[in-house]
């Protein structure tokens, strides 16, 4: 993205997600456990959690011989360790990620880093190409060189329901604007999210990524999309990744809240000129949390080499002073978890822990 009077580059769109209701967000994603840091050699008890930290992943000591778990790897032994989850107890602010289905070999869901508690589908996209010519969208799975195609429900539903992650459907992206003059294509696109809802197994919001040059947005037939789909599905999450510079952008978003049908926003802060620079981020929080307040605003980070994009350093930066200017902000996400992995995971080991202490 870019500041106003710059051409943006061409947008990969992440947002963020919430809870429903102004708490949900802050509330426990994960079991409670007191975890370890695992350590090569160490002989654990029965029961006892680790992290262990080549992989971001928690592991339990499931079965001991003479010597406890007897020095033992958790990614090898799998009579002495099993994969499990583990939150610290308290409060849990969104640690998100984007799940880009372009990619050919992704790691599979249920195998992401434990520390993301929140996992973006991107992306649906609309029926006939933007703005659409129906309404519908539909939504196409990831490649399956790792199995993730092929177990895309299971693991999605493992993760909701044996991980404790929300699961949310982006709809949109780069290209893929949608417009809704009337109620018609609005009740399509709504019966469209409903079908990919039964394909999937359940998942447990939508995100609008829908911020797309010129288009302005359909503001009250998409607060009529939200909440019916609020109604349809209790505890349905509604978020927005709004440009963190954009007027029209934060007046969508203010009605929506207003109106009940979005959870928070989380502006982007990557993918354009200036918006990797820590004091910029700081700044510009401070208007979305006085325009929405503090735990409506989710803070977009993309970590990596590329132009306009942060530093591991830049972005623990960045959250350190939204963090301390903000102590009820609702999150963080990360664009997008492939490049994560990729990375060695610098934003779930480096950022999530200072997210959630």
């Amino acid at each position: 993205m870019a500041p106003p009077g710059v051409s943006a580059a061409p947008d990969t769109r992440a947002g963020a997600i919430a809870g429903s209701g102004a708490d949900a967000g802050s509330s426990a994603l994960l079991a409670a456990c007191n975890a370890v840091t695992w350590r090569a050699g160490v002989n654990y008890a029965l029961g006892t959690v680790v992290l262990y930290t080549p992989n971001g992943l928690y592991y339990k000591v499931v079965q001991v011989a003479g010597n406890g778990s007897d020095g033992t790897t958790p990614t090898i032994s799998t009579w002495y360790w099993a994969q499990t989850t583990c939150a610290q107890p308290g409060a849990q602010k969104i640690v998100g990620g984007y799940y880009p289905n372009w990619t050919p070999s992704p790691i599979r869901i249920r195998d992401v880093n434990a520390r993301y508690n929140l996992i973006y589908l991107f992306h649906a996209v609309p029926v006939g190409g933007s703005p659409g010519t129906t309404g519908a969208v539909t939504f196409s799975a990831p490649g399956n060189g790792r199995g993730a195609a092929t177990n895309l429900k299971a693991d999605i539903q493992y993760a909701r329901s044996t991980q404790g992650r929300k699961i949310i459907l982006s709809v949109g992206g780069a290209g893929n604007g949608m417009s809704f003059p009337n109620r018609s294509k609005s009740q399509t696109f709504v019966n469209s999210i409903a079908s990919i809802y039964t394909q999937l197994g359940g998942f447990d919001g939508m995100d609008w990524n829908t911020f797309e040059a010129d288009q302005r947005p359909d503001t009250a037939e998409m607060i009529w999309i939200s909440l019916e789909l609020k109604k349809r599905y209790p505890g349905f999450i509604i978020s927005a990744p709004p440009a963190p510079w954009n007027a029209v952008d934060k007046e969508f978003c203010r009605a929506m809240v207003a109106a009940g049908a979005m959870d928070y926003a989380a502006p982007q802060y990557y993918d354009g000129p200036g918006l990797n620079d820590p004091a910029y981020v700081a700044d510009n929080v401070r208007q979305w949390v006085a325009l929405l307040g503090a735990n409506r605003v989710v803070v977009g980070f993309g970590i990596g080499n590329a132009s306009n994009y942060m530093s591991r350093e830049q972005a623990i930066s960045a959250w350190n002073q939204v963090r301390a200017n903000h102590p009820d902000i609702r999150g963080g996400f990360n664009w997008q978890i492939h490049t994560d992995e990729e990375q060695g995971w610098p934003f779930a080991n480096s950022v999530a822990p200072l997210i959630n202490p």
